[in-house]
């Protein structure tokens, strides 16, 4: 039998208006962003008190746990974070406001020790996740807390709940907690805790039914219907909301572009930080006095970086030719006498006089001998006198006079010879001595 290959019909390209467009991705919490935010503190983080950080929907809270240990002040409302984290070593934080996001469980709080005043208004925490402000009972001194607009305060017995659980809570939602109210929440607690049980079992399955049907739903229909409310639509509004916001930017830097062509305006060009020929340029943007000592094994290079610039925002780099430092935005790059050894080099900061110090061991020190001892010195000292003493030309035969010369004859010397000591019948040449009588 003989077969016949189908030739299948080549499939259309999906058209660009029918593909799924890839929305951005939230606002990081990077350092940079926070130096941005804290202008009020010339940028630096290690003794930040107060941030306003919000509506730049942030999708995650991060960073401030490491670099702003001294904050007592954090505003993140109207963001997208969706839970607590990253806190824990805010031992100063009194004031946290995390309203409108899409928190869903009060967590990872119990570091905190100085939180005053705790802003929680129109988040998604549900009756299943209510019993979580019992984390909360050792921030002894947390005074005011609010929770208007989360789906737990729909709960009948919410406020009589929370004041129980909470004993050192002064105000709720803005209304002071009485003393016969807290009496009688106390008194109602053991009822309270057994329908609260019962109920959040009951919102829970709720809750799972809920997310497998807009799971088959889809977020939105081909009709364009409302979606329902809950943490994912609102993290989908969000992110649209931010595509559009970046498109008009970009749109709007790219109308300015043209009108500066149009107008003959030059764009800025970039600091070029080397040559054609890989050389490095010396430049310093940000004009600091500097100075480079070269010793006998290395080099040290001091910039006068002010003093109240934060060290975290200084970058410095080592190279074998140069030496590169930047500090909001702006470089210095200085060109090295010699090459170093990059490293083995070391970067030192004064907190007094806000000195950078680099000190940069070279990779081809200069040798020299040993410093001879002082009484080596000596005696080459004298060795030099006796031989600057006997230069020149000494005449040998001046040595010895004529007169000297005629005494050394034998003929002088035998007539000057004195006489022979007459003989003695009593002398005795003998050694040996007489006996004592």
């Amino acid at each position: 039998a003989a077969y016949h290959r189908i030739r299948r019909p080549a499939v259309p390209p999906m058209p660009e208006e029918a593909k799924p467009k890839k929305l951005v991705e939230p606002e990081r919490l990077t350092e940079d962003l926070i130096r941005r935010k804290a202008e009020h503190n010339e940028g630096m983080l290690s003794n930040l008190e107060e941030i306003a950080l919000h509506q730049l929907d942030i999708g995650r809270i991060e960073t401030v746990n490491q670099s702003c240990r001294d904050l007592r002040i954090l505003l993140l409302q109207a963001n997208i974070i969706p839970r607590l984290e990253n806190l824990n070593r805010l031992k100063k934080l009194e004031y946290l406001n995390v309203a409108l996001n899409n928190i869903q469980k009060i967590e990872n709080l119990e570091g905190c020790e100085s939180l005053n005043k705790l802003d929680l208004t129109c988040n998604f925490i549900d009756v299943e996740e209510l019993a979580s402000v019992r984390s909360l009972r050792n921030n002894t001194q947390l005074s005011e807390m609010y929770l208007t607009g989360n789906p737990c305060t729909q709960w009948d017995g919410y406020r009589a709940f929370v004041v129980a659980s909470l004993p050192q809570l002064q105000k709720l939602d803005g209304t002071d907690v009485t003393r016969s109210e807290r009496i009688e929440a106390v008194q109602r607690l053991r009822e309270l805790e057994r329908r609260l049980a019962a109920d959040a079992e009951r919102n829970r399955l709720e809750n799972i039914q809920a997310r497998e049907r807009r799971a088959r739903e889809g977020e939105a229909d081909a009709n364009g219907d409302a979606r329902e409310w809950c943490p994912e639509t609102r993290l989908l509004d969000t992110l649209e909301a931010r595509e559009r916001k970046l498109e008009q930017e970009e749109s709007r830097r790219e109308a300015q572009r043209k009108d500066d062509y149009l107008l003959g305006i030059e764009p800025d060009r970039p600091r070029r930080l080397f040559r054609d020929d890989g050389t490095p340029v010396q430049m310093n943007m940000g004009k600091w006095p500097f100075k480079i000592e070269e010793k006998r094994d290395e080099i040290i290079v001091d910039i006068s970086f002010p003093k109240f610039l934060d060290t975290a925002q200084i970058d410095a780099e080592v190279q074998p030719t140069y030496v590169r430092c930047t500090a909001k935005g702006k470089h210095i790059q200085l060109c090295l006498p010699d090459e170093v050894n990059a490293e083995a080099s070391k970067a030192l900061r004064s907190t007094t006089t806000g000195h950078l110090v680099i000190r940069c061991p070279k990779a081809r020190p200069l040798v020299e001998g040993t410093k001879p001892a002082p009484e080596q010195l000596d005696f080459q000292s004298s060795l030099k006198r006796e031989q600057l003493e006997l230069s020149g030309a000494v005449d040998i035969r001046s040595i010895v006079s004529d007169n000297e010369a005629a005494a050394a004859d034998p003929a002088t010397l035998a007539k000057e010879a004195p006489p022979p000591l007459e003989s003695d019948d009593d002398f005795d040449d003998d050694d040996v001595p007489p006996p004592l009588e």
